[in-house]
C-alpha cells in the first residue's frame, strides 16, 4: 500500500525540472518551523506571478490554495503547508499570460526564480532533497 501511495503523490517540478514531492516540503517546512511560510514580495512581477498561481482556483491535480488561513495581502503573504506544496507546484507548470504590465516570460522567470528561492530558504537543494539550511548555507 505505501508504494501506491508513493506512485501517487503529487510533485512539484523545480528549476532544474527534477520532481520534488510534496512529503519533502512539508516534512522541510515542519523541520524548519515555516507553519505558516511567510514572504514579503516586493517584485511587482513576482506578485503578478503569484496571483496567476493563486486564482487559479481547482486545478487539473483537484487542488486549490485556498485555506482559510492564507493570506496574500499586498506583498505580504502567510501560506499554509499544503498551500505552500501547490503554489510551488504551479510556480513550475503554470502557463503564465501577459498582462498589461507583465509578459507571460517575465511570469514564468519571476516564478521560477521564487519557487527556487523558495526551496533554499526550505532547504531543499536542486536535487529536490532536504538537506537543511545549515548545509544550504543559511544557518
Amino acid at each position: 500500500m505505501t508504494n501506491q501511495l508513493a506512485a501517487t503523490e503529487n510533485t512539484i517540478c523545480n528549476s532544474q525540472l527534477v520532481q520534488v514531492n510534496y512529503s519533502t516540503v512539508l516534512r522541510a517546512i515542519e523541520l524548519t518551523n515555516s507553519d505558516p511560510f511567510t514572504m514579503t514580495i516586493r517584485c511587482p512581477v513576482e506578485w503578478a506571478a503569484i496571483a496567476q498561481c493563486v486564482n487559479q482556483g481547482i486545478d487539473s491535480h483537484l487542488e486549490a490554495v485556498c485555506d482559510p488561513q492564507d493570506v496574500f495581502d499586498n506583498g505580504h503573504c502567510l501560506v499554509t503547508p499544503h498551500s505552500l506544496c501547490v503554489l510551488l507546484r504551479r510556480m513550475g507548470d503554470t502557463e503564465f499570460r501577459d498582462t498589461g504590465d507583465h509578459s507571460a516570460d517575465d511570469l514564468w522567470d519571476a516564478a521560477t526564480s521564487l519557487q527556487s528561492s523558495i526551496f533554499t530558504v526550505l532547504g531543499i537543494d536542486d536535487s529536490g532533497e532536504y538537506i537543511g539550511r545549515e548545509a544550504m548555507g543559511l544557518e
